[in-house]
């Protein structure tokens, strides 16, 4: 009896086997996440070493063919630096890190994502304006 006993204590019961799978997912998608971070950390290093700033553009290039994305350069390092130095006479090395904290830096992206819709109406309009000159231009010429 002491067996039966043994596996019966052994087996997990319908609840113990949900939360053993819940956990189990959580973690496995955490190890996902945390896995596709360091890839693409390290990817970003190799691009970075090998080709510098310039290869890092061709990788924000790809990415936006890739993802459909129009994304710019809001802000590079020397915008601080020069800035920091123009009107505080210092230089600090981790301007660019301190600066994504700062009010200032959530207030303009709070704007940016505001103005990117309003924009993109006004983009659309007008490559539809455009397009009607053309189809007008080329009525005329034939």
């Amino acid at each position: 009896m002491d067996e039966n006993s043994d596996e019966q204590d052994e087996e997990m019961t319908r609840g113990e086997m949900l939360d053993f799978l819940g956990d189990f997912l959580s973690q496995h998608r955490d190890a996902n996440t945390l896995y596709r971070d360091h890839l693409c950390a390290i990817l970003v290093a190799r691009v970075h070493d090998e080709f510098g700033s310039e290869g890092l553009c061709n990788v924000m290039s790809q990415m936006d063919l890739k993802a459909n994305w129009v994304s710019d350069i809001i802000f590079e390092a020397s915008d601080f630096d020069n800035s920091l130095f123009k009107r505080h006479g210092t230089y600090d090395d981790e301007i660019v890190e301190k600066a994504r904290n700062t009010k200032a830096m959530i207030e303009l992206n709070k704007k940016i994502w505001r103005l990117r819709r309003r924009y993109a109406n006004i983009i659309v309009d007008e490559v539809m304006e455009q397009k009607k000159v053309a189809e007008v231009k080329e009525l005329k010429e034939e």
